[in-house]
């Protein structure tokens, strides 16, 4: 059974996943799926949860790669969260996706005009995310001087010499630094932006080093053969309790913070600070288990 990964080109958090399947040295499945919804091969499986990426292993479905990278930590290859840093690295990709993501979004797309995004895109995300173009060009000089503080800081972390942020190992911080940049390197427009950062002592070596683990061993598959995945054994027990108030077995609908995507509803298997599970019939016969991390995420019972 190998990992098949929801995703399109363009998505930095896909990125990010990609270049972890390159450092854990993984062969993975890759489902293209588009940018915008709807997305039925994906969405069949999670119930509603539509954003990218997502990462199916067998019937255990994973969403937001704060629930993609523990699953992947479980695999064979180095470990995501090396030591000296372990589960500091959670943090630094919790702070780098989170609050800074933003300022990266600034920095990549605060020069695209609507007519580079398309109309489709724009309508997508304003009903999703409630996304404001004007808005967003407004605060990009501000956001883009956000992104550059981070790199600043990420140069200096590197100053002594080490590889990558914990040490000569890199790990899920590293490699949500690295989808940051990426994004604001991959955008045309934002080339300034990307030259400043990349500018930065040790920041375009430690980013030279990100890039060369690749994207292991991509094959291409299709919604049927990820169907067929899921059928192909029952999900992976699973490991952790329900914390109060919710109770085990209790029907959940799950969405996220921010978002407007229809949620995820199921039998709540696991509610606590390791993440949350469902369970939900997908197809006929055909129950698989959604995970999504604690944090983001909204679990209201139905």
């Amino acid at each position: 059974m190998i990992p098949i990964l929801y995703h399109y080109p363009a998505s930095p958090f896909a990125e990010l996943v990609r270049t972890g399947f390159g450092l854990k040295r993984l062969a993975w499945g890759s489902l293209a799926v588009p940018n915008i919804l709807p997305k039925p091969d994906q969405t069949r499986l999670t119930g509603g949860y539509g954003r990218t990426p997502v990462v199916q292993l067998g019937a255990d479905i994973h969403c937001d790669t704060g629930a993609i990278l523990p699953a992947l930590d479980a695999l064979p290859g180095p470990s995501l969260y090396p030591a000296p840093l372990g589960p500091l690295h959670r943090l630094v990709a919790s702070w780098a996706n989170g609050p800074q993501f933003l300022a990266h979004v600034g920095a990549a797309m605060g020069g695209l005009t609507p007519a580079m995004m398309g109309d489709a895109f724009i309508q997508d995300r304003q009903a999703r995310f409630g996304m404001d173009l004007a808005a967003l060009g407004k605060a990009a000089p501000h956001l883009s001087a956000q992104a550059l503080v981070a790199a600043h800081w990420l140069s200096l972390t590197l100053a002594d010499g080490r590889a990558f942020i914990g040490g000569d190992a890199a790990g899920a911080g590293d490699l949500a630094l690295y989808s940051n940049i990426w994004f604001v390197n991959a955008v045309p427009t934002a080339a300034a932006n990307a030259a400043a950062i990349l500018a930065l002592p040790h920041v375009a070596d430690w980013f030279g080093r990100m890039a060369g683990f690749g994207h292991g061993n991509r094959q291409e598959v299709t919604g049927e053969d990820a169907l067929a995945a899921a059928r192909a054994a029952p999900p992976a027990a699973i490991h952790g309790g329900v914390d109060a108030p919710f109770q085990a077995g209790m029907m959940v609908a799950v969405t996220q913070e921010g978002s407007r995507d229809t949620p995820s509803t199921g039998r709540l298997l696991r509610c606590d600070s390791t993440g949350i599970s469902i369970a939900r019939e997908a197809a006929p016969g055909l129950t698989v288990h959604v995970h999504f991390p604690r944090l983001g995420q909204v679990v209201v019972p139905v």
